[in-house]
């Protein structure tokens, strides 16, 4: 489903909308510099968006063009993101009908054919789904266990952090975050500020059987992939992206030779073997030609050095 979007809405406007402003002075006094701050809007769920209006572009008549919007449309429609829609195009159309409402403002007839159209900048799209398991504890330990066991080819190995487990977490292109749905609802207390949760038929106990694999896709990603406007996105496309990016997800086979087949390996793949399993990173050790022979010999055993393992406890 689609949990996040930021995009640049054409919605042409008079009176700036913010939430205040900052503005920034320099030694003599004068203005160096200002701009507009979000402002949070809100639906009947008592969730909300953030909108703030783009000064960077202005009309002869002194109105506004643009909208810049960020936030989660699942939210603010339904007042929870425990499941949604992958329609981008529909939540985009919906968001604009409720924004012009909530701020009273009647669109232009080119703005909104703008709209429509599916002329609609993006600058951060955030797509999921959810894998049901038996439930939290099993969620938990399947992110503990990946955090070990998996790669993701160009972002390396996975960073914890609570109990969320992260892919090219600072990356300015895409991310891959896993975490278990009910356990961030209790990190983060969720659930209270989305209430419609408790009028859901036992919700937290769907939630903590929902493990998540979460791709945020950025400005420059969109931007190459010709995905940075809303109507380049075709019925299947949120699908077909989630799936691309799923399968740079690696996992090794096995986290252990058993001892009749390390005995049957050559000196130099026991040795290689021998150090990824104290959590040395072998790039280090050994040349590239190297690396990826023993990788692709070992690779035949489920093995794959690539993942780096956690090094034995400091005893200090």
């Amino acid at each position: 489903m689609i949990d996040w979007i930021d995009c640049l809405l054409p919605l042409t406007h008079s009176k700036p909308v913010a939430g205040g402003g900052l503005v920034h002075l320099d030694e003599s006094g004068d203005v160096s510099f200002q701009r507009l701050k979000f402002k949070e809007v809100r639906a009947s769920h008592e969730t909300g968006l953030m909108v703030v209006t783009d000064t960077s572009a202005e009309n002869a008549d002194g109105t506004f063009p643009y909208l810049k919007v960020s936030g989660n449309p699942v939210k603010l429609f339904q007042g929870h993101n425990l499941w949604g829609s992958n329609d981008l195009h529909g939540y985009v159309l919906e968001l604009y009908h409720f924004l012009c409402k909530v701020l009273d403002v009647t669109p232009t007839a080119s703005d909104y054919g703008l709209v429509k159209q599916g002329a609609v900048r993006l600058y951060r799209v955030d797509i999921n789904e959810t894998f049901h398991l038996d439930g939290r504890p099993e969620c938990l330990a399947w992110i503990r266990a990946a955090e070990n066991s998996a790669r993701m080819k160009r972002r390396g190995r996975g960073e914890m952090k609570g109990s969320t487990l992260y892919f090219g977490k600072n990356s300015e292109h895409w991310a891959t975050k896993i975490y278990c749905k009910g356990q961030e609802i209790r990190d983060t207390g969720i659930s209270k500020k989305q209430p419609a949760i408790f009028g859901l038929p036992q919700p937290l106990a769907w939630a903590d059987c929902a493990l998540r694999i979460e791709h945020v896709l950025r400005s420059k990603w969109l931007k190459l992939q010709n995905l940075d406007l809303v109507g380049n996105w075709g019925d299947n496309m949120v699908s077909d992206v989630y799936r691309e990016l799923l399968q740079k997800l690696e996992f090794a086979e096995a986290m252990t030779i058993t001892p009749a087949a390390l005995d049957d390996l050559p000196g130099a793949l026991r040795g290689a073997y021998a150090l990824w399993k104290e959590g040395h990173d072998l790039r280090q050790v050994y040349s590239r030609p190297t690396f990826y022979r023993y990788r692709s010999k070992l690779l035949e055993h489920g093995i794959d050095i690539s993942i780096q393992q956690q090094g034995k406890p400091d005893n200090v």
